[in-house]
Order: C-alpha cells, then sequence, then structure tokens
C-alpha cells in the first residue's frame, strides 16, 4: 500500500500534482502546466514535464528511471506539436506510455495532463 501525499510544492505554483510513493517507486498524478492560460499544448507540455522533473527530484528520481507515461489530452489534433518535447525527454529510456483522451479537464485552458510512474524492479 502506498503513501499518499498531496505535494503542493512551491515550485508547482497552484499545480495539483498528487504524488504516492509506491514500494520502491514513485507515481506522479494530474501533473499539468502551472499557469496553463494562454499556452500552447507544447507549451505546456514542456512546462509540466519541467515541473515533473523538480517533483521526482524531490523525491531523488529523474526523468531517466521513468518507466510508465501516461499522456492525457483534450484534443488530439495539436498533440503532435508535443513530440519534439516527448522525444527529448524520453526517447532514451523508452518508458511504456499510454496515450487518454479526456472529454475536458476541471481546468477549462489545461489541454494535456501527464502521470509518471517509477516503478519498482524496472529501474
Amino acid at each position: 500500500m502506498g503513501n499518499t501525499v498531496q505535494n503542493s510544492a512551491h515550485h508547482l505554483s497552484g499545480s495539483h500534482a498528487r504524488v504516492e510513493r509506491i514500494s520502491g517507486g514513485l507515481k506522479i498524478s494530474g501533473l499539468c502546466a502551472p499557469h496553463p492560460e494562454g499556452e500552447s499544448i507544447a507549451g505546456q507540455c514542456r512546462t509540466a514535464l519541467d515541473a515533473g522533473a523538480t517533483l521526482l527530484a524531490d523525491y531523488g528520481y529523474s526523468m531517466q528511471d521513468v518507466t510508465r507515461v501516461t499522456y492525457l489530452v483534450s484534443d488530439t489534433r495539436d498533440f503532435p506539436s508535443c513530440f519534439p518535447t516527448l522525444r527529448h525527454v524520453f526517447s532514451a529510456i523508452s518508458p511504456s506510455v499510454t496515450l487518454m483522451w479526456v472529454k475536458k479537464f476541471a481546468n477549462p485552458h489545461v489541454k494535456i495532463e501527464f502521470e509518471l510512474g517509477v516503478e519498482p524492479g524496472l529501474v
């Protein structure tokens, strides 16, 4: 059973990412751009992943430790504009990936949200 922590870290500036410690690993969910208003999906992708890297570091991990990524997007038309960032961040480690379409997010300005997993035994 994991230890769930609602993270209100100052560097996320309003993001409501949730961190769950699992045996030997970590799961971050609800990770999105802290200030998505007026930002493109590609911009939100970059800033959310930057926030995710900072959160991972807070727990002793890096993006290189990520074994699972879930992308939640509300409009897939512009999602390909995220590919350069996603390739830069994840191509060397090739985590398991899931893409989910969601009808809308609680914040109507959010275009992409992430879940990152560091799974025990795979790091």
